[in-house]
């Protein structure tokens, strides 16, 4: 029976009490095991895939030697961080089989509304987290941080503190590559205890299900990563490193890949344990298995990621796979939607639901359609001097290179191009994976000859980066490039914003390799800023590009408007302080004049007269209370 209110405060409080002593919950010298807090919620809260009426809340049960076959493990939710008000309460058992993982799909909640929530188990209490639902109705804003490629031998992660410390957001957008198989070899900035060794588990990629676990749980051990899954929800797709069956490592190691027994199912299975994702159902229709008893909402088919979070009037937010559909998976993707041989990377289902639901969207007079997308998806690289007259494209950055017959479909069918004549506006694509800083109008028809697009001229971006030696950052356009009531940009169908990587190695880090240099010098900035005005030049969908800073962004959506900034830490100092190094906009409505708005187009702020100037939400929550973490 769970305990009764008073009976739980007063857990919580000796609990608190013990936790803040640092006695009786710290693990034994002979645990050798990744941890960031006090046993047995070693690691931490989270919580994810908010509605408007609930939350997937998790935790997991972290002991050395297990107690028992199965643990009962109570969860509370109240509306206070203090935890007197708890609205929802339940207990869950967790087991073995699902790595003493616990998710719970809190029911019955209020939209709009910020939630506190704790577990209690084996006689201690966790850390509170934080989290909040989705909307139901309209509301004055809404904001987003962006994140993808973290690496955590790559980064202290600053980021993730900074993210932690903000209490206006709404959700945590993460594009993939949440988690990482192997190092680096041009980016070995810090390991677990300082072991630098590929025959160490926690240097090296996984060979089996309990080192891929293990993975998890060093991600979950760092104290800026914990922090931020404490007080916001996430809503997280894969990428490559984060599904990866396969053993391999960029520096030597002792073994052979073909011990591995990865598969699969098994790294989408041990993604769906240690996140707070809500299982789509196994009929890839990216509708929801709910789970309404507060069993754990174990998923039907592990491979399936791709869903869709409701946030009110002002916003949809649409997760995709770009991944799972790649040939190093062994799938087939059905192509039939495309015709004349061309591949897909999405596969019919998943288009076809995803072009029918952002459809329906803008019927239902949705303002927004964000989409959290793995790679950039607009045009980069050597574009065609005619349209259909493809050249070498050296930099072939982005896998959707590969796929432009299913872009172009995708473009076209929001264009209006589609069985409804119904055009879909304000579409707003978040990337990861190139670990670059990146904004572009999102067009079919990048050639240099006979393009009905036409961009401002690129000039530096006269901001400074995390580091002195980063000035001017990366390069932006002079203005909009449209005349009064002539909108140039007219073909564009949305807007990427892609804030680089959580600390994974952008242009600067190649180049440092192939140099011999090391990593932030002059000379590797000074190379990085030829590629990024080679680029701008020769992509005029390109708005902004800067390819050395690392970091993340924030989205703030208006019905007026979408503001977007990156902000920047350097990756190789702890506790590094937050740079905004750009600062752009996008317009929800057409507004033709001197100073014309036009929608589907992303520019830098200054181009409509605004002052760069750091937004601010306008709702804000108390934080989670501080909880004990433990030394990294």
């Amino acid at each position: 029976m769970p305990p009764s209110r008073r009976e739980f405060l007063q857990q919580l409080a000796a609990a608190s009490a013990l936790s803040a002593t640092g006695r009786g919950q710290a693990a034994s010298p002979a645990f050798d095991y990744p941890i960031g807090a006090p046993l047995p919620f070693a690691h931490g809260v989270a919580s994810g895939d908010p509605l408007a009426d609930r939350v997937i809340v998790w935790t997991r049960i972290t002991e050395a030697t297990p107690s028992a076959s199965q643990i009962p493990v109570r969860w509370f939710v109240a509306r206070d961080p203090a935890m007197q008000q708890i609205v929802r309460s339940g207990v869950q058992a967790t087991i073995a089989d699902r790595d003493w993982t616990v998710k719970v799909d809190v029911t019955g909640l209020s939209p709009a509304t910020t939630y506190y929530y704790c577990f209690e188990a084996l006689g201690a209490v966790s850390m509170t987290g934080r989290t909040r639902t989705a909307p139901a109705t309209m509301v004055d804003e809404l904001r987003f941080a962006v994140v993808s490629c973290s690496s955590y031998w790559s980064s202290w992660w600053s980021g993730y503190g900074h993210i932690a410390d903000r209490n206006d957001l709404d959700l945590v957008i993460h594009c993939g590559d949440y988690l990482y198989d192997f190092v680096d070899e041009d980016e070995e900035v810090r390991a677990r205890n300082n072991v630098r060794d590929t025959a160490d588990v926690d240097y090296r990629d996984w060979l089996n299900i309990a080192e891929l676990r293990r993975r998890h749980a060093l991600w979950r051990s760092d104290p800026n990563l914990l922090r931020a899954h404490q007080q916001h929800p996430w809503f997280i797709v894969w990428d490559n490193h984060d599904i990866d069956e396969d053993y391999g490592n960029e520096l030597p190691t002792p073994f052979d890949g073909a011990r591995s027994s990865t598969t699969l199912a098994i790294t989408t299975r041990v993604f769906h344990e240690w996140t707070p994702t809500r299982p789509p159902k196994a009929d890839g229709s990216g509708a929801f298995d709910q789970v309404d008893d507060g069993r754990y909402p174990a998923p039907a088919d592990p491979t399936r990621i791709y869903r869709r979070l409701p946030y009110g009037p002002l916003a949809d937010v649409f997760g995709i796979d770009s991944q799972i559909g790649l040939p190093s998976h062994g799938r087939q993707p059905d192509a039939t939607h495309l015709g004349n041989g061309a591949p897909s990377l999405l596969g019919r289902q998943q288009f076809e639901w995803l072009t029918g639901a952002m459809q329906d969207s803008a019927r239902a007079g949705t303002v927004w359609r964000l989409v959290n997308n793995q790679t950039w998806i607009a045009p980069v690289g050597v574009p065609p001097v005619i349209d259909g007259v493809n050249l070498p494209n050296p930099l072939n950055v982005s896998r959707w290179s590969d796929y432009p017959a299913e872009r172009a479909a995708l473009f076209s069918h929001l264009r209006g191009v589609n069985p409804a004549g119904l055009r879909v506006d304000n579409n707003v694509f978040v990337s990861g994976d190139v670990h670059g800083n990146w904004a572009s109008d999102l067009i079919e028809d990048n050639s240099l000859i006979g393009s009905r697009y036409v961009s401002a001229l690129p000039a530096p971006n006269l901001r400074r980066g995390s580091t002195p030696l980063n000035f001017p950052a990366g390069f932006g356009r002079i203005g909009t490039g449209n005349v009064g009531r002539l909108n140039l940009r007219e073909a564009s169908v949305g807007v990427e914003f892609a804030p680089s990587s959580m600390g994974r190695g952008g242009a600067d880090e190649l180049l440092a390799n192939a140099l011999r240099l090391p990593a932030g010098s002059a000379a590797t900035v000074v190379g990085t800023r030829a590629i990024e005005a080679a680029i701008i030049a020769a992509n005029k969908n390109c708005q902004f590009i800067e390819w050395v800073d690392h970091g993340y962004g924030i989205v703030s959506l208006t019905a007026e408007r979408a503001i977007f900034e990156w902000w920047w830490q350097d990756k190789l100092t702890p506790g590094s302080p937050d740079v905004l190094g750009r600062q752009m906009i996008a317009w929800a409505e057409d507004r033709p004049g001197i100073r014309p708005r036009y929608r589907n187009q992303i520019d830098n702020v200054t181009a409509h007269g605004l002052a760069i100037a750091a937004t601010v939400g306008t709702r804000a929550a108390a934080p989670a209370p501080s909880a004990v973490l433990l030394a990294h």
